[in-house]
This record gives structure tokens, sequence and C-alpha cells, in this order.
């Protein structure tokens, strides 16, 4: 998927900062609650382990690679964080016999998961880790007495709901992204061959004639047409037209291959390529190489069409500048092109020199 690099930047820093400003205001809150004798300690822990690795990730948002690495890195500040709390509570248990609260090791994980975004398995690996510290936590130091089991419990059910819950946002935004690309792809391209729709056609086409227009590169535009396409239906039926439609934009792919090259679906058994920045002698070559294709298929025709085989005929129209053309004259003029080849005999191409206006 593609990231507007500057503006999650942006959106993660702020995540940050509004992390840190949590930090702070539950340190006021807890500050009210601890005696004084643990004040040391306890700003300690926030003020010199956490809020310094949370500047660490600030100042490693900057780095050029930041954005590849953010799910590693936000990995480990969950896990950092975590542990500094487990020893915070451990601290808080041997020293001054205080039971601290677990519950910064549950925020910590939603907001990390969710509020920086730890996809699904990171966030799982992150998280069993967690567990894992916060049962060795209550093994060596069983801070809340009877209450260890529940608190165990507790704190390991909180961090698989949340990486359950992740797992099921992120699978739901896969699936949403899949139905956007299949809507997307519908909306451009043809269902049955693949190739792009009339209107993508068109609005393609047009981008390029203006891109050709401002290099002043040649252009050209040929116009496709299945010989004798409805005899064809009626002999073999509508299912093996179908194919044909297939075969014949298999072949335009096996014959244009550059990138700029426009391959669409015109309608029907009608095709359009739009192809710049080529010569005439090149175009030539494609239109041969489109028949001989063709012959190759030796796909069987309708025993009263024009050609024992399926073929297909070609109107091309070639401007060496496209200044001053229009995509509408340039499709106008290879569909007389086209005209002419089938008048001609079909199966056969007419390449003319463009002679239309804007």
């Amino acid at each position: 998927m593609q990231i507007n690099k500057p503006r999650e930047l942006l959106r993660l820093r702020i995540a940050l900062i509004i992390g840190a400003l949590l930090v702070l205001a539950f340190m006021a809150a807890d500050l009210m609650l601890l005696p004084s004798s643990m004040y040391e300690l306890y700003i300690f822990d926030r003020l010199l382990l956490q809020f310094p690795i949370i500047l660490v990730v600030v100042v490693l948002s900057f780095w050029r690679r930041f954005i590849q690495h953010r799910a590693y890195i936000f990995a480990g500040l969950l896990i950092a964080l975590s542990y500094s709390n487990y020893w915070l509570i451990w601290v808080c248990w041997e020293e001054h016999s205080f039971i601290f609260p677990y519950e910064g090791t549950i925020l910590y994980a939603f907001f990390c998961v969710f509020a920086l975004g730890i996809a699904f398995k990171l966030a799982l690996a992150a998280n069993v880790i967690n567990i894992l510290g916060f049962l060795g936590l209550m093994w060596v130091a069983p801070v809340y007495g009877d209450r260890v089991p529940i608190s165990m419990a507790f704190v390991s059910g909180s961090l698989f709901i949340c990486v359950y819950a992740r797992y099921r946002l992120d699978r739901s935004v896969r699936m949403l992204k899949e139905t956007n690309d299949r809507l997307l792809k519908l909306s451009k391209f043809d269902p049955l061959s693949d190739l792009l729709n009339r209107r993508a056609l068109r609005e393609q086409s047009e981008k390029l004639l203006a891109l050709s227009k401002r290099h002043k590169v040649s252009m050209a535009v040929m116009m496709l047409d299945l010989d004798d396409f409805k005899k064809y239906n009626d002999c073999f039926g509508h299912q093996q037209g179908d194919e044909a439609i297939k075969i014949q934009a298999r072949i335009m792919k096996q014959v244009f291959k550059r990138e700029t090259d426009i391959l669409g679906r015109y309608g029907g058994e009608e095709f359009i390529v739009v192809l710049s920045d080529i010569q005439k002698e090149q175009v030539e070559k494609h239109c041969d190489a489109l028949l001989n294709k063709w012959t190759e298929a030796a796909l069987e025709h309708a025993q009263d069409a024009k050609h024992p085989l399926m073929s297909c005929s070609i109107g091309v129209v070639f401007a060496k500048s496209a200044e001053n053309m229009s995509i509408d004259c340039l499709i106008d003029e290879a569909d007389k092109a086209l005209y002419e080849a089938k008048e001609k005999g079909k199966a056969q191409f007419v390449l003319n020199q463009a002679q239309c206006l804007e």
C-alpha cells in the first residue's frame, strides 16, 4: 500500500507525544497515591527510563528508513516500556513492600498496538514476551498475594484480547483493500479481455497524447477488428466467441510490451492500441506480428467467412508529430483505415498518415 510518508511521520510523532503526555498525566495521579518515600524511585522510572525510551523512538523517526522499520521499532518500544514497568513493580515490592498496580502494562499494549499501529504478527510476538515477563515477575515476586492467579489471568487475557483485536482489524483492512482493488480493476478493465475498458482507454490515451505533445514525439493509433466475428458467433456460439476475444487480447499483450503502450477493448470485437515515440517501420512490424500470430493460432472460422481461419483487420494512423492532434480525430482516422483494410479483403492492415487537426 502506498503511504504518504510526511503525513504518516507527522501522525506517528503526534501519537508519541500524546503517549508521553499520558505518562505525565498518570504520573500526577500516581504520585497522589504513592508514599513520599517512593517518589524518587517512581520519578526515576518514569523520567529517566520511560521518557528516554520514548525520546529515542522520536529521534529514530527522523531516520530515512524509519517508515520501513517502524513496526519493529514500536514493538521494541512496547516491550521496553512494559519491562520498565515490571522493574518498578518488583522494586516497589522488594524495597518498600508496596503493591504497585499492573494496569500500565495493559495500557502500553493497547496504545502501541493501535495508536502506533503494530501489525498482528509483531503485536503477537511482543505481547507473548510481555506475558512471559509478567508471569516470571509473579513467580519471583508474588506481589499481589492471593490475587496473583487472577492478576496473571487478567494481564494475559487482556494482552490476548489486544492481539486478537489487532488480528481482526488487520483482516478487515486487508479484505477492504482487496475489495477496493477489485472495484478499481472493474472500473478500469474489461472483465473478458483484461484490457482497459473504453473509459479508461480514453483517459490513458489523452494522457499519452499530452505527453507526446510535450516531448514532441510521434504517435500511432491502431484499431483492430476480428473479421466476420458475427458469423463466427452464429456458427460456434457466444462462448467460443468470448474465447476468440481472449485470444485477441493475449496476442496484443504478446506483441505490445512497453509500459507506455496502451491496449484496450473499444467495444464488441473492436480493440485499440495507442503508441507513442515509435517509428513508422516499427508500427508496420507490429501489424505484421499481429496478423502472423492469428495465422499461428489457426482458429477455425465459420464456413461462410471470408477466410477459413479467424483473422483480424487493422487500421492504423501514424503522426510523426502529435502537435495539433486530438485523440478523437486519431481514433476516427484509424477507424477509416480499418474500413479500407476490410474493403481490401480483410486479414491485413492499412497504415495512413495522420491528417486530422484539433
